[in-house]
């Protein structure tokens, strides 16, 4: 780990803080973690930036429900007003309709951006499955 400890902290908490709205179904709070330009790079689908990231975010929280059955913070490099955080997971989510629920499991990098207010936001999330 590098960067100041409070600036490490800061960073680290917001990277964590998606995975704690997500399983609240908090869409706003989710939201509220990205920045204007974030894009998402989620497995075996086109990039997401924009309008669509945010719709496609909403949608995912409206019709699922995530569950964390196990997550892991890997390393966490501050440099300036960028941090780095890598991250491992298993998460179940289930169809909020009905249906089976899904278990994933994978591993992912999140770029963290420091803004003009101090306040860490979600810039990039780039994740893949990994095989059962």
């Amino acid at each position: 780990m590098s960067g100041s400890s409070s600036d490490l902290a800061q960073a680290l908490a917001t990277a964590q803080r998606e995975g704690a709205v997500m399983a609240a179904g908090d869409v706003q709070g989710w939201l509220d973690l990205l920045a204007a330009d974030a894009i998402y790079l989620p497995p075996n689908s086109a990039p997401k930036s924009g309008s669509e990231l945010r719709a496609w975010l909403a949608e995912f929280l409206r019709t699922s429900v995530v569950e964390w059955l196990e997550y892991e913070d890997g390393a966490t490099e501050v440099s300036g007003d960028l941090a780095v955080h890598d991250y491992a997971y298993i998460w179940r989510v289930t169809p909020r309709a009905g249906g089976q629920p899904v278990l994933g499991r994978g591993k992912g990098i999140q770029v963290l951006h420091r803004g003009s207010g101090g306040a860490w936001k979600l810039v990039r999330n780039i994740w893949n499955a990994t095989p059962a």
